[in-house]
């Protein structure tokens, strides 16, 4: 009877999990290899992308804001406010099925590419790890001995940097929601002046803190949907980290190894299971717990290298093309979603064209719609009263001056706020007054006139004309 092998990965439960259902820690060994030289150029790219991207501003506007509170959004130089919900809804909409497109022709690429997990992970607070406290042996034989003062002093100075890691992540992810002005204001005044958003910091770097520093893969095996939802995204012909089973099979074994002709190219090393950062074996199949994050590609042709194999015993392919045949990227899946893709980004175009960066409307106010009056020369005049409703969407304050279109010096506009200043995304109503000497008002009881508005600011210069209709006496 064949003993089973100690590295051997269960198939019927977590490969963090222990016989007893208790968290057993994985230790990923280092790797060096293609995709492991270009991660170590994307991931800090990513990172310098998340820490810069709130401090760029653009006309004095940052250029990625999510001001909750004020319910305003900008996003790379576009604004948006709550009642833009149609413009939301295509950013969202789109993202989600632009991430189901990627996911069905490229897998999950941004599980091990671009996910803030896995790069916060792998490349600062795992380098952290191995730089405190050394390798993946020398981290293994340290949490397994007796604390000691010098086992005390690396978990102190690894946990410190941990926290400090933290704040600076947490730091900069409130930027987003705050502002980096109001960022700067909180942290040069007392956590008394801001209890909110201290409180935000202290739980969001805890749960950063707990995350990042050890709960770890868990959070991708327990509480990501993202791992569930490659089933339905994926077919066949998405690409995915794979093991060549055709070519691999049978592996070494003690039984078979003085047997070249019963042998596989797979020598059953494990070093593809050591590398992986949730502690799978990537040769049992397609699995939700693999966030294609490359690292058996590396272990495994290195391996290959040594044993002058060809490479690519594991690498990025799919279920097609290993049975031998084409991997297919235009098939219905695919297509469906490039044109609900499609449909979106057209539908947020059009929103985005139709777009006001300031709007107007006017509307006659609520008395009587016209008063006769007595001038001081005896004359009798016609006033009509109206409302403007200025809305300001653009991301400056705005000076709005208004006049009668009309060469007729016969009407005046009187208004008692002109020029109106609107702040960026406040609504502003100004009030006006239109007046004509009765006799020399139409026969007809009613006259169409037009107000020619002037908008000015940082980001705006616009000319819009509104009619308004005078009303008053049959005559």
């Amino acid at each position: 009877m064949n003993k089973k092998d100690p590295r051997e990965v269960p198939l019927d439960s977590l490969a963090s999990l222990d016989e007893y259902g208790d968290r057993k820690y994985i230790y990923p060994a280092e790797i060096k290899g293609f995709f492991k030289n270009w991660r170590n150029i994307i991931h800090p790219l990513f990172i310098a992308f998340f820490l810069i991207l709130p401090w760029i501003k653009v006309n004095d506007q940052q250029w990625v804001l999510l001001n909750l509170p004020e319910r305003k959004f900008n996003i790379f130089g576009l604004s948006f406010w709550a009642h833009d919900t149609p413009m939301i809804f295509f950013v969202i909409a789109g993202l989600l099925v632009g991430l189901s497109f990627v996911t069905a022709v490229w897998g999950r690429v941004w599980c091990g590419w671009a996910c803030p997990q896995t790069v916060f992970i792998e490349s600062v607070f795992r380098r952290i790890e191995i730089l405190v406290e050394g390798n993946y042996l020398a981290r293994m034989k340290l949490d397994k001995a007796p604390m000691d003062f010098k086992k005390f002093l690396k978990k102190s100075i690894k946990w410190s940097l941990f926290l400090l890691i933290s704040l600076i992540i947490t730091h900069s992810f409130l930027a987003y929601f705050v502002g980096t002005d109001r960022l700067l204001d909180m942290i040069q005044h007392s956590p008394k002046e801001n209890w909110t958003n201290f409180l935000i910091i202290c739980i969001t770097t805890a749960i950063i803190l707990f995350d990042f520093g050890w709960f770890r893969e868990q959070f991708c095996l327990i509480m990501c949907p993202y791992g569930r939802f490659q089933s339905v995204l994926m077919d066949k012909s998405s690409l995915g980290v794979f093991y060549d089973k055709k070519r691999g099979e049978p592996r070494r074994t003690k039984e078979n190894k003085d047997n070249p002709s019963e042998q596989g190219d797979c020598i059953n090393c494990y070093k593809c299971v050591s590398v992986c950062p949730t502690g799978i074996d990537i040769r049992n199949g397609l699995q939700m717990e693999c966030i294609a994050c490359t690292a058996c590609i590396d272990a495994c042709d290195e391996i290959m290298e040594k044993v002058n194999k060809p490479k690519g015993l594991i690498r990025y392919a799919s279920e097609s093309t290993l049975e031998g045949n084409k991997s297919n990227h235009l098939r219905p899946r695919t297509i469906l979603y490039a044109v609900i893709l499609v449909i979106l980004l057209s539908g947020l175009t059009i929103s985005l064209l139709k777009k006001e960066s300031v709007s107007f409307s006017i509307i006659r106010a609520v008395e009587e719609p016209y008063k006769v009056t007595d001038t001081m020369e005896g004359k009798k005049e016609v006033i009509n009263h109206f409302k403007v409703h200025i809305q300001n969407q653009s991301p400056s304050q705005v000076s709005t001056e208004y006049h009668l279109k009309d060469e007729d010096s016969a009407y005046q506009l009187i208004a008692p706020m002109n020029p109106a200043i609107t702040e960026s995304g406040a609504k502003n109503w100004i009030h006006f007054f239109v007046k004509v000497d009765l006799d020399k008002f139409h026969s007809t009881t009613d006259r169409e006139l037009q107000i020619e508005f002037k908008t000015k600011g940082d980001s705006v210069d616009i000319d819009t004309l509104k009619s308004i209709t005078l009303l008053g006496p049959e005559r």
